[in-house]
C-alpha cells in the first residue's frame, strides 16, 4: 500500500472512531515513513480546527472546547490536560512558542483525540472527509518538500 493511500486510511478510521482498524494500518507504516504521517496528522488537525473554529477563536472559544475534551474523554488514561490542549491549540492559531512546552508525545495523542471529537461532531467534516484528507495531504507534502 502506498504511504499516502495508508496515511489516509490510517486517520480515515482514526478520525471516525475505529480504532482498531486504525492501529492495524498504523502498524503497516513504515518506519522510514512515520515522520511523514506525523506531518500528515498536523496538516489534517490544522484542518479540523479550522472547521471547529471558524468562526470563533477566541481564547474562550479555546478554553470551552478543552473543557469539553476533558468531559468527552474523562475517562482516558492518562488523562487529557486541559493545558495541553489549549496550548496546542493557541500554538496551531500562531502562537507557536507553546508548542516548547508540550511533549511530542502529548501533542501526538491530544491532536487524534481533538480530530476525533472535532470529526465526531461535524457533519461537514463527515460528508468530506475525503477532500480533507487530499488537503491535509497536499499541505503535508508542501511542508516536507520545504523542509
Amino acid at each position: 500500500m502506498k504511504a499516502g493511500k495508508l496515511f489516509r486510511d490510517t486517520m480515515r478510521a482514526s478520525s471516525l472512531g475505529d480504532s482498531d482498524e486504525a492501529a492495524r494500518l498504523y502498524a503497516q507504516i513504515p518506519e522510514s515513513e512515520i515522520d511523514n504521517y506525523n506531518m500528515f496528522i498536523i496538516a489534517f488537525f490544522a484542518g479540523a480546527l479550522g472547521v471547529r473554529f471558524k468562526d470563533d477563536h477566541s481564547l474562550a472559544a479555546i478554553k470551552q472546547f478543552a473543557e469539553e475534551m476533558q468531559i468527552d474523554y474523562r475517562n482516558a488514561k492518562p488523562p487529557v490536560k486541559q493545558l495541553v490542549i489549549e496550548g496546542l491549540i493557541r500554538g496551531m492559531l500562531g502562537e507557536e512558542d507553546l508548542f516548547d512546552e508540550i511533549s511530542p508525545e502529548d501533542q501526538y495523542r491530544t491532536q487524534l483525540l481533538a480530530i476525533r471529537k472535532i470529526v465526531g461532531q461535524s457533519p461537514e467534516m463527515q460528508a468530506r472527509l475525503d477532500d480533507y484528507l487530499t488537503e491535509a495531504e497536499a499541505l503535508s507534502d508542501q511542508w516536507i518538500a520545504e523542509a
